[in-house]
């Protein structure tokens, strides 16, 4: 058992090097006693001034319990001579999130009071968002994602330091008896969310149900899965990822690592790309298997595709893809303008350019309206030698796959008349019927420009 001193010793040696003199923090606050005991060490070490306690309502619970919460909450931060900031969540924006998330209740209040933070740690000028997860919330971490298959990165656990997010977690080395010990000793009280002990919840249920029966029958069971944990942390500390860049990573160098090494590497270029979205098991084997056969290919779903080409592998959002997909501007071809497209880049027309390689058009040829969307499957062009897709023609440019649908392309009401493959690194083309041999110059220029 840890006394009052050295309870304060561990946690000031879990932020100092963190930390500046100056240094202000954000305490996510719930009232619980893991978070409360988090405010009250805090408090301690680094003085009231320094220190911004946010509680986050997420209007899911009784309007009594939340209001008996907050009041006590509130007079807690008062003995501490801190005040509490709330911010409260609209009703139902819990179960919108959790519905176009599809991760359950869980997965969305955290998005949401994580953002949140993240707003207040702006708004206040604060270096850190401490959080109170402790060494119970690890071994609860690692059993969930043995129970649900998750990869072997998740094993890792919960990290003390999370520089993206601005994260950390100090409270990592004590156990939640620790904490309650701790409180009970400086005669605080702490609230109980009602919610803790639903067992639909899958990490109530691994808390009150697995744990302890798996303690039971085996001995040691927590301090074992600790054990794994910090093996799976150091065996990927010690991994060298290959780094990530513009989505996508040298195919060599990924397939000279060792399985840690090619693992770590996918989920960082999965994190570059999707940010907290988890990467599905099932996805990384299949990924995994086509980085071994080396050849160019494509694998994922509507969540995600994994592109091998020409000694890289890219990655794809296709969500992100529907602001390609969805594109589409009616134009006006005799008169100069610019149209800005998705992807920062923009179309204009009647430019003063005088690069022979740039498109010339007669607008006169234009059947009907002409429009400006991105290239698609099934889309072909007639060119001088013949019918071609323009897929297939993008590729043949060396495009690279994920790049192949964030072409532009214009279109009239009988066909495709032009396609911009300069953007990307490849050529412009346009229809046939545009072809001629009379002054190009005197015909309006397009052109499509990134940046």
């Amino acid at each position: 058992m840890f006394s009052l001193n050295s309870i304060e010793k561990v946690f000031s040696e879990a932020i100092v090097k963190y930390l500046n003199d100056d240094s202000k923090v954000l305490v996510a606050f719930s009232g619980g006693c893991d978070s409360l005991a988090l405010l009250v060490l805090c408090s301690k070490a680094l003085g009231a001034d320094r220190i911004f306690p946010v509680y986050v309502n997420h209007n899911i619970r009784e309007s009594a319990e939340l209001e008996k919460e907050i009041a006590l909450n509130k007079d807690n931060c008062r003995k501490l001579g801190l005040e509490l900031i709330v911010r409260t969540l609209d009703p139902g924006m819990v179960r919108s999130l959790s519905d176009i998330r599809k991760g359950g209740t869980e997965d969305a209040a955290r998005a949401l009071r994580y953002e949140v933070l993240e707003d207040e740690r702006r708004k206040n000028g604060c270096d850190l968002i401490l959080t109170a997860h402790h060494k119970d919330d690890q071994v609860e971490t690692v059993v969930m994602h043995l129970r649900s298959g998750s990869p072997m990165t998740s094993l890792r656990g919960i990290s003390v330091y999370d520089e993206k997010r601005f994260l950390l977690r100090p409270l990592l080395g004590l156990s939640r008896q620790n904490l309650e010990s701790y409180l009970r000793r400086l005669g605080f009280s702490w609230s109980q969310d009602s919610t803790n002990e639903d067992e639909r919840f899958r990490r109530n249920e691994i808390r009150s149900s697995i744990v302890p029966k798996a303690e039971k029958a085996w001995p040691g069971f927590e301090k074992e899965i600790l054990n794994l944990q910090h093996q799976a942390k150091k065996a990927f500390e010690e991994a060298k990822p290959v780094i990530a860049k513009d989505a996508s990573i040298n195919l060599d160098e990924l397939r000279e690592r060792d399985l840690t090494g090619r693992v770590l590497s996918l989920y960082n270029l999965w994190d570059s790309v999707f940010g907290n979205k988890d990467l599905p098991m099932t996805l990384l084997d299949r990924v995994l298997d086509a980085v071994c056969e080396g050849r160019d290919c494509s694998v994922g779903s509507n969540l995600a595709v994994f592109h091998i080409y020409r000694g890289r592998l890219y990655l794809q959002d296709p969500e992100k893809d529907k602001a390609y997909s969805d594109f589409s501007k009616e134009l006006n071809p005799c008169e100069k303008q610019t149209i800005s497209l998705p992807g920062n880049m923009k179309l204009s027309i009647g430019t003063e350019d005088k690069n022979p390689l740039l498109l010339r058009m007669d607008s006169a040829k234009f059947k009907g309206r002409p429009i400006v969307r991105f290239a698609k499957e099934g889309d072909f062009i007639r060119l001088k030698d013949g019918k071609k897709m323009v897929l297939r023609l993008l590729q043949d440019m060396k495009i690279p796959p994920h790049l192949r649908t964030h072409v532009p392309v214009i279109e009239d009401e009988k066909e495709l008349c032009a396609v911009f493959g300069s953007v990307f690194g490849g050529k412009d083309r346009i229809c046939v019927k545009f072809r001629t041999s009379l002054a190009p110059n005197d015909f309006p220029l397009y052109i499509v420009t990134k940046g």
